[in-house]
């Protein structure tokens, strides 16, 4: 069993080791002070925590801490900085009564004192000859009671003791070999660990959702994200055998609302990519492109509705799904598709951008019922919604009907948006979106019809928009309830990074000039940047300590669109982890 590297009692000689004692004592106190997290710290996390991969349940991205505002952060300035672990960079800090703890690439841990980045222990799991290209991707634990939870590569569940790293149980859930593995990592949802299986697009079959005991890691219920024969929803998948329906993976965390007992994902695209290498014969493949509302209970499928049916461009769907309270009055002027049959009361949506189009989809939280959708950035796969069925329309123009036969397609595999995450503030009722114009000249290759292997299903290369102005990059500010655009920034570098929010009237975001700044929530205008080592593939998060707000974010990896922008040049790699201050 892999075993942590505990630090504390370093000590070499003269003035460096009394500076390791004096550090080692830090960090033993912060141990000794550790206090479990109970369910309504997560049900309701403290400001100066974060507990999970967005903060809350609800997938705001959003702070209530108000020290830094619009008045100062522009007087913010690097507390420390802490080298990563090379690989790719997606991860979610978590912070705790003063200790971060740090998921990184293929399983490596580290807590830190969250005030200077003393580490204090480290955790590394054994290393797998896994085959799928995404498999060391690790975006999120989560904590609870003494716990730090992750999903891994080799597609376990572990439980690490937050004081010491030491596993205290592992659940093998799926199966490495055949290219399963996790990236969404877990979150704690009406008493239960609840995860998704991604890597679906290797060698192996579909994907799930499934629950477990948060003590044990013992399965409490699983949801196939695609439909058996027999199974409701399997005849969207035709004649295909069970061994051949691929796809399906839950890339992201799911979210949950407690009053309607609902969990709520998103599933990502079939496998292969085209209808006519997987022999669908044009069948909507549920619940592939879909958002899934589960029973927290039971995983019993509420609803769901499928954004893309069949789906051939790779434009997954499996991002976060925000939950919200709001009037709903959307402004035909506005928003691009309207529910004509739609009442304008107060209710709790499921909101955001859930696909790589870069579209804002409002449903209802409770039914499904689709309310209204709008475009942020340049698409032309979506062209209506099937209300009644509950699915969108794409465009015919785009139907791929032989091997080869070329596409414009837009966005591009890298999507609008991709993993990088919106954001929500409830100082504003506003969804900030970090989105791009980008296309490709796309392509379906020949498959062997017993291997997924996605990423050589196909061929696309980069291109520009139709009219493109050159601007790849757009921040918009959206109106919850009515749609409305209250600002866009517009710009050449591309927006790959994630969204943060603070109740300081603050949103924060990266980009692929190597920026992280700090946008004015009501009006769009930049107050405050600072250029970072690498493009920022991780997700920003605010917390405090004995009083002090901080903003963190891990440099390195990303979504780049700097194939447009090939002005924006820099090294690869560079993970790093920033953390920002006042004076």
């Amino acid at each position: 069993m892999p075993t942590p590297r505990f630090v504390l009692n370093l000590c070499t000689a003269s003035m460096a080791g009394l500076l390791t004692l004096s550090s080692a004592s830090v960090a033993q106190s912060l141990v000794d002070d550790y206090t479990p997290v109970t369910l309504d710290q997560l049900a309701n996390p403290p400001a100066s925590d974060w507990l999970m991969w967005r903060g809350t349940q609800n997938h705001w991205a959003h702070s209530k801490l108000d020290q830094i505002n619009k008045d100062n952060v522009d007087s913010l300035r690097l507390a420390f900085a802490w080298t990563m672990e090379p690989g790719l960079q997606e991860t979610t800090p978590l912070v705790h009564d003063g200790i971060m703890f740090l998921p990184q690439a293929c399983d490596f841990i580290e807590a830190l004192d969250a005030t200077n980045g003393s580490l204090i222990w480290e955790y590394r799991r054994p290393e797998v000859e896994h085959a799928a290209v995404l498999a060391c991707a690790n975006r999120n634990g989560t904590l609870y009671k003494d716990q730090l939870l992750v999903a891994t590569r080799d597609a376990y569940l572990v439980s690490l003791n937050a004081r010491t790293g030491e596993v205290t149980w592992e659940q093998k859930v799926g199966d490495w070999e055949i290219g399963q593995h996790y990236s969404g990592g877990p979150q704690i949802l009406d008493g239960k660990i609840i995860t998704g299986m991604s890597g679906c697009y290797h060698i192996n079959t579909s994907c799930w959702i499934t629950a477990h005991d948060p003590d044990t890691g013992e399965e409490l219920w699983r949801t196939n994200t695609v439909p058996r024969v027999g199974e409701p929803g399997g005849d969207t998948w035709g004649d295909l055998p069970n061994e051949l329906r691929r796809g399906g993976s839950a890339w992201m965390p799911a979210s949950y609302d407690a009053d309607l007992d609902l969990i709520y994902i998103g599933i990502a695209v079939p496998i292969p990519w085209g209808s006519i290498q997987r022999d669908t014969g044009g069948g909507d493949v549920l619940y592939t492109n879909s958002t899934l509302a589960l029973h927290a209970d039971t995983g019993e499928i509420a609803w769901y509705f499928q954004h893309i049916p069949g789906g051939n461009w790779d434009q997954d769907h499996p991002y976060e799904r925000l939950i919200v309270e709001t009037d709903v009055t959307p402004d035909p002027d506005s928003v691009t598709w309207i529910n004509p049959d739609i009442s304008n009361e107060r209710r709790k949506v499921i909101t955001g951008v859930p696909g790589k189009p870069g579209i804002v989809w409002t449903l209802d939280a409770a039914t499904g019922d689709f309310l209204w959708a709008k475009e942020t950035n340049y698409q032309n796969v979506i062209v209506g919604v099937d209300i009644a069925n509950r699915k969108g329309i794409t465009n015919p123009e785009l139907e791929i009907t032989e091997i080869r036969q070329r596409k414009l397609v837009c966005p591009t595999t890298r999507g609008g948006i991709n993993w990088q995450s919106v954001g929500y503030s409830p100082e504003t009722n506003a969804l900030y979106t970090p989105t791009n114009n980008a296309c490709m000249d796309f392509y379906l290759n020949p498959v062997q019809p017993e291997v997924g292997q996605h990423h050589r299903s196909a061929t696309s290369r980069i291109v520009e928009p139709p009219d493109f102005d050159g601007q790849i990059g757009l921040f918009t500010a959206t109106d919850v309830a009515t749609g409305e655009t209250k600002w866009q920034h517009k710009q050449r570098a591309g927006f790959g990074g994630s969204v943060l929010t603070t109740a300081g009237g603050l949103v924060f975001v990266s980009d692929d000039a190597r920026r992280f700044r700090a946008f004015d929530a009501d009006t769009g205008e930049i107050l405050w940047e600072q250029y970072l080592n690498s493009t920022a593939g991780g997700f920003p998060v605010s917390y405090s300590v004995d009083g002090v707000q901080y903003i963190a974010i891990a440099a390195g990896g990303g979504v780049n669109y700097r194939t447009l922008a090939p002005e924006l040049r820099q090294r690869s790699g560079g993970n790093m982890l920033f953390v920002f201050r006042l004076p």
